[in-house]
C-alpha cells in the first residue's frame, strides 16, 4: 500500500492511501503515518480511499483505531471517495455513524470548516 501524504488547505492533511488496506504491514504504515501526523500536531486529517482496492477486518479496525487517537488528541478524521465495497464494509460495521464519510476529498475538507468550532467533530 502506498500513502501519499499532503496539505490540502493550511492545516488540512490528506492521506492517500492506495492499495489493499489490510491487517498486517499496511495497517502498520497507516499507524505510522498517524503517530508523524499527531507528532506534528496535524488534527484535521483526510483519509481518501478511492484508491484502496481491499479492507478487511484490520483495515477498518486501523481506521477506527486512527479514529479514536485523532479524537483524543483534539482532531477529526474524515474519510473520502468510500465507494462500493469500501462503502460496504463501513455500512456493515457500523462505522458509518462516527466515520463520516464524504464523496469527495474536496467535500471532505469542506466539512472542517462546519464543524472547526465544535471539538467533538
Amino acid at each position: 500500500m502506498l500513502i501519499n501524504k499532503k496539505e490540502l488547505k493550511p492545516g488540512i492533511i490528506i492521506l492517500e492511501l492506495s492499495g489493499p488496506l489490510q491487517m498486517g504491514v499496511e495497517c502498520k504504515q497507516l499507524e505510522l503515518a498517524f503517530d508523524q501526523l499527531i507528532s506534528d500536531n496535524h488534527t484535521r486529517v483526510v483519509i481518501d480511499l478511492s484508491k484502496v482496492t481491499k479492507l478487511d477486518s484490520g483495515g477498518l479496525g486501523k481506521l477506527v483505531n486512527c479514529f479514536s487517537r485523532l479524537k483524543i488528541a483534539g482532531g477529526t478524521l474524515r474519510l473520502a471517495g468510500t465507494t462500493g465495497m469500501i462503502d460496504g464494509v463501513l455500512k456493515l460495521a457500523h462505522a458509518d455513524r462516527f466515520l463520516k464519510a464524504y464523496p469527495t476529498v474536496l467535500a471532505a475538507a469542506d466539512s472542517f470548516s462546519d464543524s472547526s468550532l465544535s471539538p467533538a467533530g
